[in-house]
Formats: structure tokens, sequence, C-alpha cells
């Protein structure tokens, strides 16, 4: 029986072995100039990150919160702003998903989530409107009490900063194997969670936005209709520095590639400046 179960172990590898090595086949820019990108990202669903000050600062965070640490945050008028162009647009939304890093310390969570909630109700009923929190704090219990009703609550209920992350300061473009990786094939996030939008605009996934914060490129697009025609040319820009990326396992090592070093090294000596949405 034992003999039998490791025999099982072994296959099992295999198959995981050989399912990465088609995947990473698969994003190379032979097979996706013949196939078409592998992902594509969706309109129907969006995530806001409305700040990115956090109480934890966990390791890998993909919002560089550890790494480098701001009090930005999004106004309300640009919530207000984002409500208004996607009623211009006839955009209703089938899921929108706020977070941060951690959005219960903004100070106008209420408002902003007023607003949101009557997008939903007035506009887009089928909405899912979504708070994604740490659950950590002392007073995180107390404001997620007073929230609506129906607003959705996904909490993940962290008790520390070390939880497992996938090394997402690990840029592929640092990596010789991923020299001839097309980065139109995006990732599961920009498939499964939709777009982003932060205080510098609409980006092809809300971690995009937090690239571009750090690396300073500029990137954000500033109306939701240009997000539309635009979106794909910003894949090659951020996904060559996301280690989402890569086909790596999480960990709870904090692992960093060149570009990130150097990256980082620049925030802290002088902060991008980007143009608002």
């Amino acid at each position: 029986m034992m003999k039998l179960k490791k025999i099982r172990k072994i296959c099992n590898h295999c198959i995981d072995e050989f399912n990465i090595l088609c995947a990473f086949l698969r994003i190379q820019k032979p097979l996706t100039l013949l196939l078409g990108p592998k992902k594509k990202h969706t309109n129907k669903f969006i995530e806001i990150d409305i700040t990115y000050r956090c109480d934890l600062h966990c390791i890998n965070c993909n919002r560089s919160i550890r790494q480098a640490p701001t009090d930005e945050q999004m106004s309300v008028a640009q919530i207000e702003k984002f409500i208004h162009e996607s009623i211009e647009n006839t955009t209703r939304w089938e899921s929108i998903r706020v977070l941060g890093g951690e959005p219960t310390l903004h100070p106008d969570l209420m408002q902003i989530i007023d607003l949101l909630m009557e997008y939903k109700h007035s506009y887009a009923p089928d909405a899912k409107v979504q708070l994604v929190t740490n659950g950590f704090g002392p007073n995180n219990k107390a404001i997620i009490s007073k929230l609506p009703k129906d607003l959705i609550i996904d909490n993940s209920a962290k008790v520390s900063n070390t939880p497992l992350f996938h090394p997402f300061n690990m840029a592929p473009k640092d990596n010789p194997l991923y020299f001839f990786a097309d980065y139109r094939n995006g990732c599961w996030v920009t498939e499964s969670c939709g777009m982003g939008l932060t205080r510098y605009g609409y980006y092809p996934c809300a971690i995009a936005g937090s690239i571009d914060r750090v690396m300073g490129f500029n990137r954000g697009i500033k109306t939701l209709k240009d997000a539309y025609s635009t979106m794909d040319e910003q894949f090659n820009t951020f996904c060559g520095c996301c280690g989402r990326f890569t086909f790596s396992e999480a960990t709870q090592e904090e692992k960093m590639s060149l570009s990130w070093k150097e990256a980082y090294r620049r925030y802290n000596n002088k902060k991008p400046v980007l143009d608002l949405y």
C-alpha cells in the first residue's frame, strides 16, 4: 500500500510538472502569435484600490505596502467620477470589489460604500458589491458592523503579516527564461478579477496600478471609454514586472529581482509623480 501511494505521488508530481511546462510554452511568442493571447481581460468585473494604507505590511505584498508604504488614497470625488462614467457608458458591472491596502482604514469608507450601493440599487441591481478586508486590528469589526447588510464582506481574517503569497517582486523581465514571453497573455488575475482602478486611473488589473505607483510609468488610463479600447497596450508594461505572470510557488520568504530592488531604491529616494484619475 505504501509503495502504491509513493507511485501515485510521483505520477501526480510528473503530471503537475508537465502541465507547468505546457503552460510555460503557451505564453511564448510563437504560440501566442499562432493561437492568440491565453487570457483575456474582462469588462464585467472591476477592483478598486481605495487606499494603500494597511495595518499588516505582509511579506511579498502585491500592492508594495510593506516595500513602499504610503498614505495615498482615492477621493470621494474620484469614486463619484467612476460611477458617473459607468452610467454614461451604460456599464452595469457584474462585480465591484473594494480593496486596498486595508479599505476599512479609509476615512471616507462609509460614503464610498454608500455611493457604490446607490449605483447598484438604482442602476445595476445584479451587481455584486464586495469589500475585501484582512479582518485585522481593533477597529475592524466595529467598522464592518456599520456597513450595509447587502454589502458582501470578503474577510481573510489574517492574524499576522506572514501569509503565503506568490513572490510578486520577481519580475519575469529579469529572468532569461522569459526572454521570449508574450506578456499580452496576462494571467488569471486579469481574467478572473477584472479591470483595476486606482487614484491614477484604470489598469488591466489592480496589481498593475500598484506597480505603476512604484515604477512610475504613469500609464493609468483616465477615462473608462479609453480603458475599453486601449487596455491591451498596458500588458507588456506591467506583466513583465509582475511575479504573478510566472509559475512560482507561494512562499513566506521575501524574494526580489533586480528591477524591483532598483525601483524601491528610487521610490524611497523620491516618489514618482503620476497624473491623477
